[in-house]
């Protein structure tokens, strides 16, 4: 068959099932297979209101497809080292930008984007650049913005002033710092991943809206003050689903796991509304030490859980290997 019986095939399709088959491209796709084929399509694709567009480098010819589709962008999705005009993309509801460059987050923070309502940012160093971004985000300059993903290096934010985030909903963050925190009174999801707690002060303010909290604890070293726990898990009194994340490491005693008490006092007392509580334990054997030790114990450290947390049906331990 050739590229005209192809054609062919495709014009006898109704618009309704090509609307739902361009929902499988993203924009430049769209461009490159479907564009200027006839008036038709050209007339639906410049209809479609929900348009994703990947960019990863070198994204040739790209200010060719900017101009037909930018109004129509959605969502946009960065992997790339060179520049991008964003204010071509005034209709941009998420943003998730990978690795971005000093120019990037500079025209990001020159913009108001309007819409967004979504922005992923990761990062690898905390320059003066990323601080100014925290510092918009975190002072209400993204208006409608309601779930933010910012996974880098922890930033020194001593000398950042903000205001508030009201609309922040969602937060994924590597910084426990208090002003953050209290900047978005309103959260209702918190994910954390930090080496440990030992950096927690209580400065924290109470966040009665927040009902969902992943805490992911990086660090080998099992031993945790477990003040700081309380110091955090006080500041979310109304949590409904936790679920903790940590590293243990096979040289340790077993005996740490056996005579653990899981948290269980803090966690009756400072999480009174708690239903759902899945702690997962990862252990990490980077040299492949015999852990026949551990291996046997699990079932009664289970238990013990179990035993510890009697009367709730939905509270978990689940011990996995942890993969590099």
């Amino acid at each position: 068959m050739n590229i005209n019986n192809h054609l062919s095939t495709m014009e006898s399709l109704p618009n309704e099932i090509l609307i739902d088959l361009y929902g499988y491209f993203d924009g430049q796709e769209l461009y490159n297979i479907f564009y200027n084929l006839n008036s038709r399509f050209n007339s639906l694709i410049q209809s479609l209101s929900y348009l994703s567009y990947y960019f990863q480098a070198p994204f040739d010819n790209i200010i060719d497809y900017n101009i037909i589709f930018s109004s129509q962008i959605y969502t946009l999705n960065i992997y790339s080292k060179q520049n991008i005009k964003f204010n071509q993309f005034f209709n941009i509801h998420r943003l998730i930008i990978w690795f971005p460059t000093d120019e990037q987050i500079i025209q990001i923070n020159s913009k108001t984007f309007p819409y967004l309502e979504y922005l992923s940012v990761s990062y690898t160093i905390a320059n003066s650049s990323i601080c100014s971004l925290y510092q918009k985000i975190f002072s209400n300059n993204f208006p409608l913005l309601k779930s933010c993903f910012l996974s880098g290096h922890e930033l020194s934010i001593d000398t950042i002033e903000w205001t508030q985030s009201p609309n922040l909903q969602y937060l994924y963050i590597t910084s426990i710092d208090p002003s953050i925190l209290n900047a978005c009174q309103n959260l209702y999801s918190l994910n954390l991943i930090l080496p440990t707690l030992n950096n927690i002060s209580k400065n924290f303010n109470i966040y009665i809206n927040l009902k969902r909290m992943k805490l992911i604890l990086t660090s080998i070293i099992w031993f945790e003050n477990e003040k700081k726990f309380e110091i955090l898990f006080s500041s979310m009194p109304n949590i409904e689903r936790l679920s903790l994340h940590k590293l243990f490491s096979v040289i340790n005693s077993i005996d740490l796991l056996r005579n653990y008490d899981w948290l269980s006092t803090i966690i009756i007392h400072c999480l009174p509304l708690l239903k759902q509580f899945t702690y997962y334990i990862y252990i990490f054997n980077l040299f492949n030490i015999d852990q026949t030790d551990i291996d046997q114990n699990l079932l009664e450290i289970k238990k013990k859980f179990s035993k510890i947390y009697k009367n709730q049906s939905e509270y978990f331990l689940k011990i996995k290997q942890y993969n590099t």
